[in-house]
């Protein structure tokens, strides 16, 4: 066997093992993506997990500026109550749309069991919300928005 044809597999050897590692690396480099993002995306349903809430009732009359929401927590942590002025009412109906910060609601924690000073879960918070201008006759939706963006929703009629 000439010394050439020896030379000629030797070096098309070691381009194999070259693009053998190549492609390993990225196979690798993607796997690590993969995992990064499927650690986020668990990380991401945790948060929804965790921090639930459930609007249970709005009442208020047409015509008046004033209202009254309850809303239970119903996810797996507490909630510490100097974070709900960081949370945001948004109220939606017709052709109205309002944003009401912390400034413009005032609440009650209802059934504080263990006197925590904290939303804990399965613990009712009473929400007495001003609206800018008189609310008419129809159909609204009611958003709460947590201060970690997990919100909650309802759709009700005045």
């Amino acid at each position: 066997m000439p010394i050439s044809s020896i030379l000629s597999e030797t070096i098309i050897g070691i381009a194999a093992i070259i693009v053998a590692a190549a492609l390993a690396g990225a196979y690798i480099s993607n796997m690590d993506q993969l995992i990064n993002l499927q650690s986020l995306q668990v990380k991401l349903v945790e948060g929804e997990t965790y921090y639930r809430c459930k609007i249970i009732h709005v009442a208020g009359e047409a015509g008046s500026t004033n209202l009254r929401i309850w809303i239970k927590n119903v996810g797996y942590s507490s909630i510490p109550l100097t974070l709900l002025s960081r949370s945001d009412l948004i109220l939606i109906g017709g052709s109205s749309h309002y944003l009401l910060q912390g400034d413009s609601w005032n609440y009650t924690l209802l059934n504080d069991v263990d006197s925590d000073d904290k939303w804990d879960p399965g613990e009712t918070l009473e929400l007495d919300a001003r609206v800018g201008s008189s609310l008419g006759r129809g159909d609204y939706e009611l958003i709460f928005t947590l201060y970690n963006g997990a919100e909650c929703r309802l759709q009700f009629s005045l």
